[in-house]
């Protein structure tokens, strides 16, 4: 028989885990605004590094996570987060690991929302860049192989030469 209680237990160590490492994350995604706005390359490859280690360590909390709902019989799911708080005797233990979920998931919400603004700034300043760079070789801007959305563009750079 599975003890409820202490995979609950288990689990919501995993979610103040959890909300410890996206904390961390959305601290550097904060950093990382910063150092776009300012482009700053070498604080930005740092950054990504540090990112990169944070995510391989929430992966692998998510992956404990989910192997002790497999040991205890569960889905890996919300409704298998849901079946183990049902059966847990423990109110008080449940009650904390609500509180802990939930604050992982606002947690998350606001780092997923600090990658998306990030992700913004990078686009803008690529297409930024693009146009600097259609200007200096003296091409027309709508003069693209590809469109943003990846697309065939209106590329006709290359016809001049087959008229010569």
């Amino acid at each position: 028989m599975t003890d409820f209680s202490s995979t609950l237990a288990s689990v919501d160590a995993l979610a103040l885990e959890g909300i410890t490492l996206l904390s961390g994350l959305e601290k550097l995604l904060d950093q990382e605004l910063v150092a776009l706005k300012a482009r700053e390359i070498e604080t930005i490859q740092i950054i990504n590094t540090e990112k990169q280690t944070i995510l391989r360590q929430f992966d692998q909390n998510n992956q404990t996570r989910a192997e002790l709902l497999i040991a205890a019989g569960l889905p890996v799911s919300k409704e298998g987060l849901s079946s183990l708080l049902s059966q847990n005797q423990n109110q008080t233990l449940a009650q904390q690991f609500k509180a802990h979920w939930s604050d992982l998931e606002a947690v998350l919400k606001t780092t997923m929302d600090a990658n998306l603004r990030n992700e913004q700034i990078i686009m803008r300043s690529s297409q930024s860049l693009d146009k600097l760079l259609t200007a200096l070789r003296g091409q027309k801007p709508s003069n693209s192989l590809y469109t943003s959305k990846g697309a065939k563009g209106n590329y006709t750079g290359q016809s001049h030469i087959g008229k010569a």
